[in-house]
């Protein structure tokens, strides 16, 4: 399972599937009580812009802000 994985690697899961992620997320939060963040990319979104807000919240986005669990770009 993606989630698992990313979970217990401690990445970040960048994905345009709303309607798979957030029920997978639930899962994972009722199997370990923890989970990777997700960011939400929209699918109307230019892949330079993705790139752009994914870059901002590597640089910029601080443990808090991933504690949210779900973060939905664009940013602007």
């Amino acid at each position: 399972m993606l989630l698992q994985f990313a979970t217990a690697e401690g990445r970040v899961v960048a994905t345009h599937d709303l309607s798979t992620m957030i029920p997978a997320m639930r899962e994972q939060m009722r199997l370990e009580s923890r989970c990777a963040p997700i960011v939400m990319v929209a699918d109307s979104l230019p892949v330079g812009t993705a790139v752009d807000d994914l870059l901002v919240l590597d640089g910029c986005a601080t443990e808090a802000d991933w504690a949210a669990g779900v973060i939905y770009i664009p940013l602007r």
